[in-house]
């Protein structure tokens, strides 16, 4: 483990592609929410700052950083495409690795990207939590943090999707595309034909919807809207809140789908010809 960990430590961090995308990653992810922070719009029973606030900041940061799990998954594509493009796989079974060990390899890479796209948003939820909020203790500060935990699944789904399909393919650009175009027109055409109590176990809807959209009616008005006469409006009551299966169910099935890609990639990767 050690020495695979060494391999593809000294492989991604003297390549460049890998530190522009990641750079790219961090520095999207940092200007959105540098930007958004600063929208101040307040009307009544209306708060936008109210998403940078404990407990919702780790809500609204790890759905903020889940738009760019697409990068971290291409840059997976990319760092296995190169393998197969410069015969870097060949070599090491030449060099005595099995191809478990290939596979476990980038494995290793998928879990430290994850990590890192972890403390990003846990370090940023952190200091723009305190920033924005009033009321400041530690139920408060750490409520819903678990969410954390759920973005880091999401992230290795992300990835482990993309590394299936570079092992499949065989080629990064070809990869790149299929995996945009999978995520954007083949899925959702395919959900079409299906009713919506289907649709929602899809891959990519299951693996999306680990942080969906923040509810903002909920966190910048509450779970009603009051008018000025002392009336209001329960959100829940009138159905405009979105169903959705429960949190566990998702990720147990999203973890499945890990397991399913990761599965099937070193079947291939035993199968055929490096």
């Amino acid at each position: 483990m050690k020495k695979l960990f060494r391999i593809e430590l000294c492989k991604i961090l003297n390549y460049t592609s890998f530190r522009v995308i990641l750079g790219l990653h961090l520095a999207l992810f940092s200007l959105v929410i540098i930007i958004t922070s600063q929208i101040d719009i307040s009307v009544p029973g209306f708060k936008m700052r109210n998403l940078f606030q404990f407990p919702y900041v780790w809500e609204s940061f790890s759905w903020i950083a889940s738009w760019f799990n697409l990068l971290l998954a291409i840059l997976v594509i990319v760092l296995a495409g190169n393998e197969f493009s410069f015969n870097t796989f060949r070599q090491h079974v030449i060099n005595g690795l099995s191809r478990n060990d290939l596979f476990l390899g980038k494995g290793i890479v998928i879990l430290l990207i994850a990590v890192y796209g972890f403390l990003l948003v846990l370090l940023s939820s952190l200091i723009f939590g305190f920033i924005f909020s009033k009321d400041i203790s530690f139920s408060i500060v750490f409520k819903n943090s678990y969410l954390l935990i759920v973005y880091f699944i999401q992230a290795i789904a992300y990835m482990t999707m993309g590394l299936f399909l570079a092992i499949l393919l065989k080629n990064s650009a070809l990869s790149i595309v299929i995996f945009i175009l999978y995520f954007t027109l083949i899925e959702p055409i395919i959900r079409s034909f299906f009713s919506q109590g289907v649709r929602q176990f899809f891959p990519v809807r299951i693996i999306s919807n680990l942080t969906p959209v923040p509810e903002f009616l909920t966190i910048t008005s509450g779970n009603k809207f009051s008018f000025g006469d002392g009336s209001s409006l329960d959100f829940e009551a009138i159905g405009i809140l979105p169903e959705k299966l429960p949190l566990f169910t998702t990720v147990f099935i999203a973890v499945s789908y890990i397991a399913l890609f990761a599965f099937v990639a070193i079947l291939i990767m035993n199968k055929r010809n490096l």
